[in-house]
């Protein structure tokens, strides 16, 4: 029993190891064009103005349920009330049991990638206790829960690709 144990592990070890391998050279391979503050969802937009980007942002976040949180030169915020299933992750279930506020807050940028190309940019966060300074609490999303936000992204490049580029 034994020598069929160690035949097993001999076996078993090394494949795992290549699997665990592949599965960071694979995840790793499709952010290496990105910068490194791009590396949660991002999109580049050609031949067109850091204003017509902003309003492409602006419309598709307000179509998806976010609404603007605040406004800078350099960052668009937004945020939308979290669902039950984000609460529950976020706050705990006796946090969503007792009404804990949870909002999902995302920070989209938008930088110059080079003359005619823009990185539009966003990370984001669940925020407990929004309006309670003191007990505000924001948890930055990782990479793995990008998708949704990455949709986003190629939503904006897609809305202003429909444009007119600007000469």
């Amino acid at each position: 029993m034994k020598a069929f144990l160690k035949k097993v592990v001999r076996f078993t070890l090394p494949l795992g190891a290549l699997v665990l391998l592949a599965g960071f050279m694979l995840t790793g391979c499709r952010s290496m064009d990105k910068p490194a503050s791009a590396s949660f969802a991002s999109a580049v937009v050609i031949n067109q103005t850091p204003e017509k980007i902003r309003q492409a942002v602006i419309a598709v976040f307000q179509d998806n349920g976010y609404q603007i949180f605040s406004l800078s030169d350099n960052a668009l915020v937004f945020q939308r009330e979290a669902t039950r299933g984000e609460t529950i992750d976020y706050a705990g279930f006796a946090g969503a049991h007792e009404g804990t506020k949870v909002v999902m807050r995302v920070r989209v940028n938008v930088r110059p990638k080079d003359p005619s190309a823009y990185w539009v940019e966003c990370k984001a966060y669940a925020v407990c206790n929004p309006d309670q300074q003191v007990f505000e609490s924001t948890t930055a999303l990782f990479g793995f829960q990008s998708k949704p936000y990455q949709k986003l992204m190629d939503q904006v490049a897609q809305r202003v690709a429909q444009t007119a580029p600007t000469p």
